[in-house]
């Protein structure tokens, strides 16, 4: 069984969505936020019922529980913006995972990074998102390989010793 497994996917921006959405899904501030959110809405709704005085209070109390459950999905939509302009978007990928390193190549560019160069993994029903830094990633999705493949990519990933996050 060779060692370096190959991959091919199209980069669209579902694909984005999808992986932006699973990485901002495991912030745990973010879902702390969105209760926050909820508890200032339930209030400033509230006080514009009658229960306290001031209506400043209770539009500022709605605007900031709005913020706080958008937060996840204005955060999708910014990174959606900025994946957008990334060379890639829209190409055909060709991503080959070996013991050494990862390499993406897309028509006449590309890329490789040594596992070192990662900061951990977290393997999702999206995919695997391979971190860089806490907000910098590269993805590979589940669609893209068979089971044979994920368990592979986990060996390799293991042996580098790119911890799972």
């Amino acid at each position: 069984m060779p060692e370096t497994i190959i991959l091919n996917f199209q980069l669209t921006r579902e694909l984005w969505r999808k992986f932006f959405d699973a990485h901002y899904g495991c912030d745990r501030s973010l879902k702390l936020r969105y209760l926050w959110g909820v508890v200032c809405i339930i209030i400033g709704t509230s006080g514009f019922g009658g229960f306290f005085e001031s209506q400043a209070i209770a539009a500022l109390l709605l605007a900031t529980g709005f913020y706080g459950v958008l937060s996840k999905h204005l955060l999708i939509y910014k990174s959606l913006r900025a994946a957008c302009r990334h060379p890639f978007f829209g190409k055909e990928l060709t991503v080959a995972v070996s013991p050494a390193e990862i390499s993406v190549r897309s028509e006449n560019s590309g890329y490789s990074q040594p596992w070192d160069n990662f900061v951990g993994y977290r393997k999702l029903d999206a995919g695997f998102l391979l971190y860089h830094d806490k907000n910098a990633f590269f993805f590979i999705p589940l669609t893209a390989m068979s089971a044979g493949n994920v368990s592979r990519i986990v060996h390799i990933l293991n042996r580098a010793e790119v911890p799972n996050l």
